[in-house]
């Protein structure tokens, strides 16, 4: 009898544990994670699909070799001095992969910056910005097609690495090339990245691509050095009005073949 008692006392009491821990789940609170989604910064990716729409790439039909360029108006772009070297006619190719064809070109020795003139105002204009905003260390990025159109408008990024640097007494080449102003990156540069634009991190470009001793080790142009003489680049292009002469095969149009 003392052992029934007993056990039946256990039953009773393990119920009475049951239901309490039953009741402690049902009436705790259900503790749930929240993910945030929103980024804490600006999205670098955004700012790319912003900023590349202004980027071109560069084929001189006339020498043959190819470059990179930005567009300061939506009929001029601004690249290295060397990617317009004796060219007449060249091919520019939008982000879009629009290809049109342009043959007027001017160049700065001062400033080592070459400007080609669309005859249509087409291109997506780049925001500038002025060198003297950045400091070292800071971040940039750059858009070029390195090696050609097979990377066309790839990216790299990097920081301002040197800042007023004078390179001219390096120079082999006759004259001042307007290297003891320019600032340096370690975004890589390649064949083809020249004449790119460097953006900082709030989309603004701050320099063009015109050089390097490495593809690390990059010469950068500021555009506060050109971007002042807008006026006087289009009076150069309105200079080119006139009609360019070219030899005539007499025999040819008189017989008219």
């Amino acid at each position: 009898m003392k052992k029934r008692l007993i056990g039946a006392l256990l039953i009773v009491l393990i119920c009475m544990l049951m239901v309490g821990v039953a009741e402690c789940f049902r009436n705790e609170p259900i503790v749930t994670v929240a993910i945030n989604t929103e980024p804490n910064e600006p999205n670098f990716a955004d700012t790319i699909d912003k900023t590349i729409g202004s980027v071109v790439h560069i084929f001189n039909n006339t020498g043959g070799w190819q470059g990179s360029g930005v567009a300061i108006r939506p009929d001029l772009i601004v690249t290295a001095r060397h990617v317009v070297e004796d060219g007449v006619d060249f091919t520019i190719t939008d982000n879009n992969g629009v290809e049109f064809r342009a043959t007027r070109a001017i160049s700065s020795k001062k400033y080592d910056v070459g400007l080609i003139k669309l005859d249509k105002p087409v291109l997506t204009p780049a925001e500038f910005g002025s060198i003297e905003n950045c400091r070292l260390g800071q971040q940039v990025y750059v858009v070029g097609s390195p090696y050609g159109k097979i990377n066309f408008n790839a990216m790299s990024l990097g920081i301002v690495s040197g800042v007023n640097r004078n390179y001219d007494p390096l120079n082999s080449w006759e004259g001042d090339y307007g290297w003891s102003v320019a600032f340096t990156t370690d975004s890589a540069g390649h064949p083809g990245n020249s004449g790119c634009p460097v953006f900082t991190m709030d989309g603004r470009v701050r320099g063009i691509l015109v050089g390097g001793f490495s593809p690390s080790l990059i010469i950068v142009m500021p555009v506060d050095l050109f971007l002042s003489e807008v006026d006087e680049i289009d009076r150069m292009f309105l200079m080119d009005k006139w009609e360019r002469e070219v030899a005539i095969d007499e025999a040819a149009e008189a017989w008219n073949y």
